[in-house]
């Protein structure tokens, strides 16, 4: 009898304990940061104040990396001041130089002038003229810049750097860090189309992510052909579609070209590239619009640890896509 009684006591105390465990619950965080948004899914046992280390990120590396914020430290910088570098700053330096090398220049942060002077940052247009961007070009290059002493060194103090190509990319993965640093390993991060997906939902099936269909002009409601499914891995989308200008029937687009100085002039539409980390797939998913679709396809064949899809405008001009070889895995069939 004693020992029935000592059953149901644990019995009793099992069925309270468990009962007491929370279970994971959905939770969504939507805002606006660097002149974007961003949404976060997160599945975990409570939120602990956890959209304060949100805050926290997206004002580090606003305060570091932004062209908008007249007092970040790459602002002083491209006004050659002489500051000390944080992590973040050397990290996305970092980064920038294994793409650059990666893609063969593709990717390259010190077109900062030309961004400025087609008018794709914080400043007015300039006048463009063909003397101008070949001037620009000699400060344009990675071998012009170096890191000593946690201080940033250039060859040309006219060099200017644009982080624009990584910058949101490293951003969803500081959040994604931060948020397996808190124990949480279900989740997307999604700012300003630069994803992260890790783990699953509670159901056991793996994150959607869509990537939407080139619009023939920039005020057409976005739709979306194709999804992915997404397990510890991030995809990012780079197109010009929707980001450009027209002067005196010439459209700029706003990916330039590093080696030319100018912007891209080729078929590709879209790329979308999918890697381990956000920083990667945004820098290549830039790369692949600075190298176009025949290049693009040879560096994919080549470098199979990445994923991509690409669509581009045929010579009939009807839009076509393709993939790599590994991208199949990805796609969701149940669409």
């Amino acid at each position: 009898m004693k020992n029935i009684r000592l059953y149901l006591t644990l019995f009793f105390v099992c069925i309270v304990f468990f009962s007491c465990e929370k279970e994971e619950k959905k939770y969504t965080f939507d805002g606006l940061t660097q002149g974007t948004y961003y949404h976060i899914i997160i599945y975990s046992k409570d939120t602990n104040n956890i959209r304060q280390g949100f805050d926290s990120i997206f004002a580090l590396v606003d305060n570091t990396l932004s062209l908008w914020n007249k007092n970040s430290l790459l602002t002083q910088i491209n006004e050659n001041k002489q500051v000390e570098l944080n992590r973040v700053f050397i990290d996305n330096f970092n980064y920038a130089k294994q793409i650059n090398t990666l893609t063969d220049g593709a990717l390259d942060i010190t077109i900062g002038a030309l961004v400025q002077m087609y008018g794709f940052a914080n400043k007015n247009k300039e006048k463009i003229s063909e003397e101008k961007i070949d001037s620009l070009k000699t400060f344009i290059g990675m071998e012009g810049i170096r890191i000593e002493n946690n201080r940033l060194i250039k060859n040309y103090k006219e060099t200017q750097l644009d982080f624009n190509a990584i910058a949101q990319g490293y951003t969803t993965d500081m959040i994604s860090k931060y948020l397996i640093s808190r124990g949480i390993t279900n989740f997307l991060v999604d700012v300003g189309g630069e994803v992260y997906c890790k783990g699953e939902k509670p159901n056991g099936k793996q994150w959607n992510v869509a990537i939407e269909t080139p619009a023939e002009k920039t005020e057409e409601e976005r739709t979306f052909e194709t999804t992915i499914k997404l397990k510890d891995k991030s995809i990012v989308t780079s197109g010009n579609y929707r980001k450009f200008y027209v002067e005196n029937g010439v459209k700029y687009s706003h990916t330039i070209d590093p080696k030319t100085a100018r912007p891209v002039r080729h078929s590709l539409l879209s790329a979308s590239a999918i890697a381990n980390d956000a920083t990667t797939a945004d820098g290549l998913a830039t790369a692949f619009m600075v190298m176009g679709l025949e290049k693009s396809k040879a560096f994919l064949k080549q470098h199979k640890e990445y994923a991509a899809y690409l669509i581009y405008s045929d010579e009939n001009g009807k839009m076509q896509t393709w993939q790599s070889d590994n991208f199949a895995s990805y796609l969701n069939t149940n669409q």
